[in-house]
């Protein structure tokens, strides 16, 4: 009986996820959004579970456990995995204003208003109860936001906005659930002495995760960072992270009372450690496998838990008539306290000027855009149901305040919270889009709309260069490349008109914030280069990457010109410089000349692309090219002289240091020609492995 019930269970699970890939598809062909898409399909598998041929489809079930100790870490990990902890504190003031009046007007007006409409419908429920649910519908989905968002081309600081505030609301929700929980369970015994110890329970949960933070930190990075060049093993350690931080929090809490941490911040923390931190102590050559095994895993555990969410609601035994008053007036609640509370938060930033203004149109969708996820499913599941240790405590509790329905507290509050989120998923969702558009939020900037063009150009430059080399070679006939080239070249024209009527007024400032950009991004491009093939150290690395992406940040948020690379403090750079204050190694004078040499080779290779791009016919006055060109220039020479210095004052030790990054960029010539014999089937499968294992040693074998 155990081994057809495993099979069924497994048939579920594949049967799931084939019906999961299938939506995926469906939801790229017709350019609508996934999510969405798979609580349609969800509620069709609802009906069809009831078939006895397909009754296997329900056998695997979203239990609280599976949500809570395996899904949930993932979903929050690969949330926070991107996230720059810099993007928060520049808009600290936005952000914290949007979780706190959110949290602080929801619950006077959300649970107050639900406390006194609902007698209206005949159903009396319990203040705290009010109050549950108004903390579990404030866990947002950051998730699925930043996915919508993303193919609706958002604005970045829009984005940030949102993200953050899912997090925070997180956080946050959980701590106040499980206080709120304990409140339940311990209702004949309330005192002065119990609402203080709440209260340090929940301040416990909000910034316990500063111990999970110091043991990410110091046992997590020094695990990866003498692990390095073991792909497949740094890759499980992330995931052993995210589900061992997790449990480990949680583990905690349950035996150690007096010291509760939030798991969700907890993990959460962990992710923006890896990403902020010891992201460049993990291989470089494993970056991109790591950004997609957790764009993978998400995606899994996404699909099957939105699948799973609405196969709850065949196994709930209520008559879902006696509900619908009910969901029309949390829905309507929730929409119109939303309104009003970022209305409310955003005009006290814009009024006050706290941070730049943010634009009327992003206050609509703030105020309209809100997903509610899993976070919330998993928090109602985490009542005592029957058969549970705490079951005959919620029974007390109904009993206590007079709860005499067909239907119990826990059942009614996952019927209002799987409607709320079907409401968000089927209706805010599609209509999200479309004010989107009419909003014009998606509209691309100046500085975007020149890129745009500037690509055009250069992308039909490069295909009008391709079709000339393609006839040469005779494989085009005359008519083919005649056409063909009419077509790229009417499209290269028609480039040059657009971007020559976007810089018809103040196009000087546009066009050297832009090519600022470039050089910059180029720089980083290099840079990171070098790091791959181990010709700096992650020390050093990180020291000129922050003066560049500091010099990103200047141009693109201040608007200001490019005037000096070596810009010396950043105010945002807080974790850089606690790391470097708590760094037990210092740098040296061959520090400084690895880095300085460094900025030689980079700066070299910045000048030699922009020389190229300056020899394009761009509708715009060249001499910009020469001023940025200049300031490179200049800094490769200021760096120059610093190298030559020092390596007349440490001539022995740097000559062997040099000897040893020459043997690198042989190494990486090695690489290329190894690939590119290996593409062409020259040598075997078996070769290739064995002569890139030799190789990626001896680039690993020491470190600057």
């Amino acid at each position: 009986m155990e081994e057809i019930s495993f099979m069924t269970q497994t048939l579920s699970v594949i049967s799931l996820l084939i019906i999961c890939s299938f939506t995926y598809i469906l939801s790229k062909k017709i350019n609508f959004p996934y999510t969405v898409l798979l609580v349609v399909v969800g509620l069709l598998l609802v009906p069809i579970s009831n078939i006895e041929f397909f009754s296997f489809i329900d056998d695997f079930k979203l239990t609280p456990e599976l949500l809570f100790f395996v899904f949930l870490p993932v979903l929050l990990f690969e949330s926070a995995y991107n996230i720059k902890y810099k993007n928060l504190l520049k808009n600290i003031k936005a952000i914290s204003l949007l979780a706190i009046f959110w949290l602080m007007i929801s619950w006077l007006l959300l649970a107050i208003s639900l406390y006194f409409i609902f007698p209206f419908i005949w159903i009396q429920v319990p203040f705290l109860v009010c109050l549950m649910f108004w903390v579990l519908i404030s866990a947002t989905d950051p998730v699925a936001v930043l996915s919508i968002f993303k193919r609706l081309w958002a604005p970045r600081r829009l984005t940030i906005l949102f993200e953050w505030e899912s997090l925070f609301n997180d956080g946050t929700a959980v701590a106040l659930f499980l206080v709120i929980l304990w409140v339940i369970l311990e209702w004949w015994i309330v005192t002065q002495a119990t609402y203080l110890e709440w209260s340090l329970k929940f301040l416990s949960m909000l910034f316990g995760w500063l111990l999970f933070w110091g043991l990410t930190w110091v046992f997590f990075s020094k695990i990866i960072a003498s692990i390095k060049n073991n792909e497949e093993v740094e890759i499980v350690l992330t995931m052993l992270l995210a589900h061992v931080t997790f449990i480990l929090a949680e583990l905690i809490s349950h035996h150690y009372d007096f010291l509760p941490i939030s798991w969700v911040i907890a993990t959460v923390v962990a992710s923006i450690v890896i990403w902020n931190y010891w992201r460049y102590k993990i291989t470089p050559r494993v970056e991109i496998h790591m950004q997609k095994f957790w764009e993978f895993f998400a995606f899994v555990s996404n699909s099957l838990v939105f699948i799973l969410m609405w196969l709850i609601l065949s196994n709930i035994d209520i008559n879902f008539s006696d509900f619908i008053l009910p969901i029309i007036i949390v829905i309507l609640s929730l929409v119109i306290i939303r309104w009003i509370s970022v209305y409310l938060s955003i005009s006290f930033v814009n009024i006050f000027k706290l941070e730049e203004k943010i634009p009327k149109n992003w206050i609509i969708l703030l105020s309209w855009w809100s997903l509610w996820w899993a976070l919330a499913i998993m928090m109602v599941l985490m009542i005592p149901w029957v058969w549970d240790v705490w079951y005959d405590k919620i029974l007390a509790f109904q009993s206590s305040v007079w709860w005499f329905y067909s239907f119990s507290i826990k059942e009614f509050l996952l019927v209002l919270t799987i409607w709320s989120i079907m409401f968000t998923l089927l209706v805010k969702a599609p209509i999200t889009t479309y004010i989107m558009k009419e909003l014009k939020v998606d509209k691309l900037h100046k500085l975007e709309k020149f890129e745009y063009e500037e690509s055009k150009m250069l992308t039909n430059i490069k295909i009008l260069e391709k079709l000339d080399n393609l006839h040469k070679k005779f494989y085009l006939t005359k008519i083919e490349f005649d056409n063909l080239t009419n077509i790229y070249s009417n499209n290269l024209k028609q480039a040059k008109v657009r971007m020559k009527s976007l810089l018809w007024n103040n196009s000087k400032n546009l066009v050297k914030k832009a090519i600022s950009l470039h050089a910059l991004w180029m720089e980083k491009w290099y840079l990171k280069d070098l790091f791959y093939y181990n010709e700096i150290s992650e020390a050093n690395f990180k020291y000129i990457l922050r003066k560049i992406e500091f010099q990103v940040d200047r141009v693109e948020y201040n608007h200001s010109l490019l005037e000096k690379i070596t810009s010396r403090k950043n105010k945002y750079d807080m974790f850089s410089r606690f790391t470097t204050w708590f760094n037990l190694r210092k740098f040296t004078e061959i520090d400084s000349y690895i880095r300085n040499r460094t900025r030689v080779v980079i700066t070299r290779k910045v000048i030699a692309d922009l020389r190229k791009l300056q020899e394009i016919d761009f509708p715009f006055d060249k001499k910009v090219f020469e001023e940025v060109i200049d300031i490179y220039a200049d800094l490769s020479k200021k760096s120059d002289i610093k190298r030559m210095t020092l390596f007349v004052k440490h001539k022995e030790k740097i000559n062997d240091i040099e000897s040893s990054l020459i043997n690198k960029s042989l190494l990486k010539l090695e690489e290329k020609t190894i690939k590119d014999l290996y593409k062409k089937e020259v040598i075997t499968p078996k070769l290739y492995i064995k002569f890139m294992e030799n190789i990626e040693k001896n680039i690993y074998s020491d470190l600057l």
